[in-house]
């Protein structure tokens, strides 16, 4: 079947909501902690998304 598709709205809104989770995680537990490299790896994700669509 393939991947569902996403608007680009919606991914902005995603990648928007990922990028203040991963401030908030690293201000808390530091640049290098392995929460805050989780979720650096889930927005790098998305925005490889988001750059496939363009």
């Amino acid at each position: 079947m393939g991947k569902k598709h996403v608007t680009k709205e919606v991914l902005l809104e995603e990648i928007e909501r990922i990028r203040e989770i991963m401030i908030y995680t690293a201000l808390k537990e530091g640049l290098v902690s392995d929460n805050t490299v989780k979720v650096i790896q889930v927005l790098d994700r998305k925005l490889n998304e988001l750059e496939e669509i363009y």
